[in-house]
């Protein structure tokens, strides 16, 4: 369960804690990437030694390709440009997991609508809502080496053509894709401060009102200032719930922040 302590003083949410460890499992035994389907992401083999995971999530297996691990990460970040925009979401997530955990336990949250998937990193959030029966999926991310593992990952799971589509999107001017929709989630996306003011900001501009967010994180400090920001606006009704995720070997504590969009 989520440590009241860890929460800024002062923040007033309307939430709920569950103590609840996540029904779905991470298998350690990866596969090694030898073989990559596509040209960028055999360029990416080239940098950084790629494996499959095989997850189980949203009432199915996935078999998900991610960098190794973080040291493996480091040693691929050659100039200073990836240090700037360090590639974080190469690798696989726990919160991730979680994220597409819990849209599994509420289908109603995609079924029959257009979902939009901020911070896709490599992807399972948005593949778990387009098995769940979303309408329309739309991966973004900043960084086009995430977005191939999107697009490989959603090949090798058996996706159809067309039914989720990766688009390239920088926060900072964020294309048309069609917004506002239903529903926006993201797993592992409140990591930078810098960064806040600029989704406080875009975030209307992608939710329809009486629309909802879903965000995902490791319960860090900079999140949860969002969050208390967040709901000082008062458009926005913020509910937390806690997730204990079988990952590596560990229970990792994940937060869950439902953001309903007021609709007035």
């Amino acid at each position: 369960m989520l440590d009241d302590n860890r929460f800024p003083f002062g923040l007033l949410f309307s939430y709920r804690l569950t103590n609840y460890t996540f029904h779905g499992r991470y298998n350690a035994c990866v596969d090694t990437i030898s073989t990559p389907s596509t040209a960028r992401t055999a360029a990416l083999a080239a940098r950084f030694p790629l494996v499959t995971h095989p997850v189980e999530a949203a009432g199915r297996s996935w078999r998900l390709t991610a960098v190794r691990d973080q040291d493996a990460l480091l040693s691929g970040v050659e100039t200073d440009g990836d240090v700037e925009q360090f590639p974080y979401g190469l690798l696989l997530w726990a919160s991730a997991l979680g994220l597409a955990g819990r849209l599994a336990e509420e289908p109603s949250l995609v079924a029959g609508k257009r979902v939009l998937e901020i911070g896709a990193g490599v992807g399972l959030p948005g593949l778990a809502a387009h098995a769940l029966g979303a309408a329309e999926v739309i991966q973004t991310d900043y960084q086009d080496d995430a977005l191939a593992l999107c697009a490989h990952n959603a090949v090798e799971n058996g996706v159809p053509a067309g039914a989720v589509r990766c688009r390239r999107a920088d926060w900072r001017d964020f294309p048309d894709l069609g917004q506002p929709f239903p529903l926006v989630i993201g797993s592992d996306v409140l990591y930078e401060r810098t960064l806040h003011p600029t989704l406080r900001a875009l975030l209307p501009r992608l939710v329809t009102p009486g629309g909802r967010v879903l965000l995902s994180d490791p319960v860090r400090p900079q999140a949860l200032a969002f969050i208390d920001f967040l709901e000082q606006d008062r458009s926005w009704v913020v509910e937390i719930e806690s997730r204990l995720v079988a990952w590596e070997g560990e229970q990792r504590e994940i937060a869950l922040f439902m953001l309903h969009r007021k609709a007035g």
